[in-house]
């Protein structure tokens, strides 16, 4: 190898080396992502016509949260949400369930009063039944919208979380429905008269029943408006 060719292998390994020491020099350690998953329920929720069900927003992951933010949607003609509130992640102080319209969202915020402990376990609840005029076999799907989800940890100061999302889906199972509940009021008329709305609020207030089946506030609210609408 002449003069010339050693110089520049030379000059190339030195280039090459410089190279390798830099990139060494500007790629610092990347910190892990904490990650967790927010599932609805056990994914599949069958409610019977005229009943309740409590379905659990539930939280999996590597890190203990400081707090969630989601949105779920879901099918009003076929579930109504009766009732959301916090899990035993968060002090109700410092929580702002809300729900309506199809929409429902949590806001859970922590701090050192709050009560999140671990790694899993109940962000949320709602309480479900299926609406007015579902019938057996309707479903819907109670869907995270993932634009308006988000979780956070603090390990001095707060950072979010890599979450993943599990939709769950509700059906409708045959039950009494409030139309069955209310349907001896009218006896042997079709139409409901202000005697059967007297009755109604009358065995609502006394926890008496109607053919074996006690009215509940739904069942009176049912009541009242299909006497007006008559």
């Amino acid at each position: 190898m002449n003069r010339k060719t050693t110089h520049t292998a030379v000059v190339g390994l030195l280039i090459a080396v410089a190279l390798i020491a830099g990139i060494g020099a500007t790629v610092s350690p990347v910190a892990a992502q904490e990650s967790g998953e927010l599932a609805v329920g056990e994914g599949n929720i069958s409610v019977p016509q005229g009943e309740e069900r409590t379905v659990t927003i539930t939280y999996d992951g590597t890190v203990e949260p400081t707090g969630f933010d989601y949105e779920l949607t879901y099918d009003p003609d076929i579930i109504t949400v009766k009732d959301h509130s916090t899990g035993d992640y968060f002090d109700p102080d410092f929580t702002q369930p809300e729900s309506g319209n199809g929409r429902t969202g949590l806001t859970g915020l922590y701090t050192g009063d709050g009560s999140a402990d671990g790694t899993n376990g109940t962000v949320g609840e709602i309480t479900i039944s299926p609406a007015r005029g579902a019938e057996e076999g309707d479903t819907t799907n109670i869907q995270f919208d993932n634009d308006q989800t988000s979780g956070s940890y603090d390990d001095g100061e707060i950072n979010s979380i890599s979450l993943t999302t599990t939709d769950g889906t509700v059906q409708v199972e045959a039950g009494v429905t409030i139309e069955d509940r209310v349907a001896e009021l009218t006896g042997s008329s079709d139409a409901l008269e202000f005697e059967d709305l007297t009755t109604a609020i009358e065995r609502y207030q006394n926890n008496e029943s109607v053919d074996g089946t006690e009215l509940t506030f739904d069942d009176l609210v049912y009541v009242i408006e299909q006497y007006h609408e008559e």
